[in-house]
């Protein structure tokens, strides 16, 4: 299923930024000029970038589902009040810390496309230089580049697991403090109610035997 998709995200994106090209190629002189490895980029690093971030969404969802197959309802309800503890109690720095660590290989992806587009655009702009210097040098930028943000989205990955890891632990102690407190409400209702049930019970049985005789 996530292979599937992922090829089929490749296949699409590939197909159109195909098309674009050969609609480009016609109408405009700018992009004739470009060489033909700056055309490849183009045509391919959509391409590449789809197939990962649909990989990743699928992949996510997968990991998310098969776990939740796992648990039992009473489980699912803990977790999801554990979950919503956690919420409610994160800052906007530590929410942007998970959406970073969550969507480390599609920002990596963008960054990359971002890279490679923009130094072909910077070095297309000098004169003195070769089509196939200006690709090397284009290359080499978004390598430093990616390289930088794969180093960057590590670090702030293992940052969000020591975040989560202690929310975990404060909220794990919190909700099983409440939800022991509940059973001891329930419990003394329970109780409360028996006694009440025996009373009324006790209360009804010699009125009934005055009846009788």
């Amino acid at each position: 299923m996530m292979v599937s998709d992922s090829l089929f995200a490749l296949g699409a994106t590939f197909v159109t930024t195909c098309a674009l090209s050969v609609v480009a190629q016609r109408f405009s002189p700018r992009y004739r000029k470009l060489p033909i490895s700056a055309k490849t980029v183009l045509v391919l690093a959509p391409s590449m970038g789809a197939f990962y971030v649909r990989g990743e969404q699928v992949g996510t969802v997968y990991q998310r589902s098969k776990y939740m197959d796992q648990l039992n309802d009473e489980e699912r309800e803990y977790l999801r009040k554990q979950r919503e503890a956690m919420d409610s109690r994160r800052s906007l720095k530590e929410r942007s810390i998970d959406f970073v660590a969550d969507h480390r290989w599609s920002i990596l992806g963008y960054t990359w496309l971002t890279g490679i587009t923009g130094s072909l655009y910077h070095l297309y702009r000098k004169k003195g230089m070769t089509a196939t210097q200006k690709a090397v040098q284009a290359r080499m930028y978004a390598q430093a580049i990616t390289i930088i943000a794969i180093l960057s989205t590590a670090g702030i990955a293992s940052l969000s697991g020591k975040v989560n890891d202690r929310h975990v632990r404060k909220n794990s102690a919190a909700l099983e403090a409440a939800l022991a407190g509940d059973t001891r409400i329930n419990n003394a209702e329970t109780a409360a109610t028996k006694d009440k049930l025996q009373a009324a019970s006790n209360s009804t049985a010699p009125s009934v035997i005055d009846k009788h005789t």
